[in-house]
C-alpha cells in the first residue's frame, strides 16, 4: 500500500475516489494553485585590494546560497515539476526537498 493521506479516501462529488481494490483516479477537486517565484542562486563577493600586502597577488571572500527561499502558497513539498519536466500537475509526494545550501570562502592567490 503506498503512503497516502487518510483524506484520499474521503468521498468527493459524493464518490469515494481511493480505496484499496480500484485503481487510481484523478479527480480535479485535488488540483491546486502551483504558481511560485523562487530564488534559487545568489552570489556575492569582494575583490579584497592586496596591492601593498607582500606574497599575496590576489585575494576575494565571498558567500553563496542554493535554493535560497520560495514564495508559494503550494501546500506540497516543492512546487517545482521533476527534473524531467514531464509530468506536469504531479506532485511526486515520495520526492526528497530540495536542500538549501550556505557556502562562505575566501580565495588567495600567492
Amino acid at each position: 500500500m503506498y503512503n497516502r493521506l487518510k483524506s484520499a479516501y474521503d468521498p468527493v462529488f459524493g464518490k469515494t475516489v481511493l480505496s484499496t481494490d480500484m485503481p487510481l483516479e484523478y479527480n480535479s477537486y485535488y488540483i491546486e494553485d502551483g504558481d511560485y517565484w523562487k530564488i534559487d542562486n545568489i552570489t556575492l563577493g569582494y575583490q579584497i585590494p592586496v596591492d601593498k600586502v607582500p606574497y599575496f597577488k590576489s585575494a576575494r571572500v565571498y558567500a553563496s546560497s542554493q535554493n535560497t527561499f520560495v514564495i508559494t502558497g503550494y501546500k506540497g513539498i516543492d512546487p517545482e515539476v521533476t527534473i524531467s519536466g514531464l509530468e506536469p500537475g504531479v506532485d511526486n509526494r515520495d520526492k526528497y526537498p530540495t536542500t538549501r545550501i550556505f557556502t562562505l570562502g575566501i580565495d588567495i592567490k600567492f
